[in-house]
C-alpha cells in the first residue's frame, strides 16, 4: 500500500513539475514579432507606424509609434507584436493629419505589405512585394538626449565593448529626432553597452558612456559633462489621486490618462483602469506626470471630453454628463452630480468615439505566465493563467 501511495505522490509531483515547465515556456515565448512592410508616397519621407489590437492594447508607448527602417525601392519595414489587428501609417512624426492613413485592418500574426497612395488610401497584401528577405527583428530601446542650444545637429554613436561591434555604419552615427519637449531621441539595439552623444556633425561629443540596454535619458551640458538617468527626469513626480463623481446611470466607471502632446499613456488599453468607490467619490491613483484625463463608463461607451489637468496635483472631477465636467484641485464644498441626475430626467448619453489621444499612445501589452501551487491530498498541482498588464 505504501508503495502505491508513493507512486501516486510521485506522479502528482511530476505533473506539477511538467505544468510549471509548460507555464515557464509560455512565459519565455511572450509575444512573437511580425514584420509590417510599407510603401509610401515620396513626399512622406520616412514613415512611422502606429499599431493596436481590437481590445485597445497598443503596440507602442506613444504616438506616432515606431519609426520604420528603409528596405528598398521606397519600401520601409518595422516589427509589431502578433496581437496587432490595426495600423496607421503616418509621416512627419504624426504631426500632419493630412499625411496619415485611416486605421488599416490587418490579420493578426501575418506578415503584411501595405501600399499607401497619394490620397492616403491603402492596399493590403499578405504576399511579398519585393524579392529578398526582410532583416531579422532586433530588439531596441530608446535613448533620449538633452543637449546645449549651440548644437545644430545631434547624433548617437553606440557600440558593444570590449568587442567593438558598432550599432551604426559610420561616425557620427544615427541622427536623433527632436521632440516637442526639447529632448532628442533615437533607438539603439539592446546589445550595445556604450554610447556617445555628439553634435555639429560629430565635432563636439561626450566621452564614452557605459550604459545598460534599456531606455535612458542623458542630459549633456555645455562643458560636455552629463547626467544619466533610467527614469524620465520630466516625470519624476509622485503619483496623484483622481477623485470623480459620475451620473448614477454610468456603470462601472474607469479612468483613462495620458501626457499631451507626446501621447504617453498611463494605461495599456482603453478604457483604462476601473475606479474604486470611496465614500462619495470614485478614486484611482495615476502617475503624477499625466496632464490629460477622460472619465468613462460602461466599458468606454460613454465618456467625458478630454480634460486638461495640472501635473503633480490631486484632482477632483464632477461629471454632470458626457459634455460637462468640472475640474478642481480641492474637494468641492458641494458636489451635486447625483442631485443633478435625480432632478433632471435624462437618458444615458450616446456612445462617443474614443479620442485621438486614446488611439495614439499607450503602453505595449505584455504577457506573463502566473502559476499558483495548490496542495491536494499531499500532492501538488499547478494552476496558471496568462495576464495582460
Amino acid at each position: 500500500m505504501k508503495k502505491i501511495v508513493a507512486v501516486l505522490l510521485s506522479a502528482v509531483l511530476l505533473l506539477g513539475v511538467l505544468s510549471m515547465t509548460a507555464f515557464a515556456d509560455a512565459a519565455e515565448e511572450e509575444t512573437t514579432m511580425i514584420p509590417v512592410v510599407v510603401q509610401v508616397p515620396e513626399d512622406w519621407g520616412t514613415p512611422n507606424l502606429w499599431a493596436w489590437a481590437d481590445d485597445g492594447t497598443n503596440a507602442f508607448a506613444a504616438w506616432p509609434g515606431e519609426e520604420m527602417e528603409a528596405l528598398a525601392e521606397g519600401w520601409y519595414y518595422t516589427y509589431v507584436p502578433d496581437f496587432v489587428q490595426n495600423v496607421i501609417v503616418n509621416a512627419n512624426q504624426g504631426t500632419d493629419k493630412a499625411l496619415q492613413t485611416e486605421g488599416i485592418v490587418v490579420e493578426a500574426g501575418k506578415e503584411v505589405w501595405i501600399t499607401v497612395a497619394e490620397d492616403q488610401t491603402a492596399a493590403v497584401s499578405y504576399e511579398a512585394q519585393l524579392r529578398g528577405e526582410i532583416p531579422a527583428y532586433v530588439e531596441k530601446f530608446v535613448v533620449h538626449a538633452y543637449v546645449p542650444l549651440s548644437w545644430k545637429t545631434v547624433n548617437l554613436w553606440a557600440w558593444s565593448a570590449p568587442d567593438g561591434t558598432n550599432a551604426f555604419e559610420s561616425w557620427p552615427g544615427k541622427a536623433m529626432a527632436e521632440g516637442d519637449n526639447g529632448w532628442f531621441t533615437c533607438k539603439a539595439p539592446t546589445w550595445i553597452n556604450s554610447v556617445i552623444i555628439n553634435g555639429n556633425e560629430g565635432t563636439v561629443q561626450t566621452e564614452d558612456i557605459s550604459v545598460e540596454g534599456k531606455e535612458l535619458w542623458l542630459t549633456v551640458y555645455e562643458d560636455l559633462t552629463y547626467d544619466l538617468s533610467y527614469e524620465d527626469p520630466d516625470k519624476a513626480v509622485d503619483d496623484i489621486t483622481v477623485h470623480a463623481q459620475v451620473p448614477e446611470d454610468w456603470a462601472e466607471p474607469s479612468c483613462w490618462a495620458w501626457s499631451a502632446p507626446d501621447g504617453t499613456n498611463a494605461f495599456s488599453a482603453w478604457p483604462g483602469e476601473a475606479l474604486t468607490k470611496d465614500g462619495d467619490w470614485y478614486t484611482i491613483q495615476v502617475p503624477g506626470w499625466v496632464n490629460s484625463i477622460i472619465i468613462n463608463a460602461s466599458e468606454g461607451t460613454v465618456q467625458t471630453t478630454d480634460l486638461s489637468v495640472d501635473t503633480g496635483k490631486d484632482v477632483w472631477i464632477v461629471v454632470t454628463d458626457a459634455e460637462n465636467a468640472e475640474v478642481s484641485y480641492e474637494e468641492p464644498a458641494q458636489t451635486a452630480a447625483s442631485e443633478t441626475t435625480e432632478a433632471t430626467e435624462t437618458t444615458a448619453p450616446a456612445a462617443t468615439d474614443v479620442p485621438q489621444e486614446e488611439t495614439k499612445g499607450g503602453n505595449t501589452g505584455l504577457i506573463a505566465g502566473i502559476a499558483a501551487v495548490v496542495v491536494i491530498g499531499g500532492g501538488a498541482a499547478l494552476v496558471g493563467k496568462k495576464k495582460k498588464k
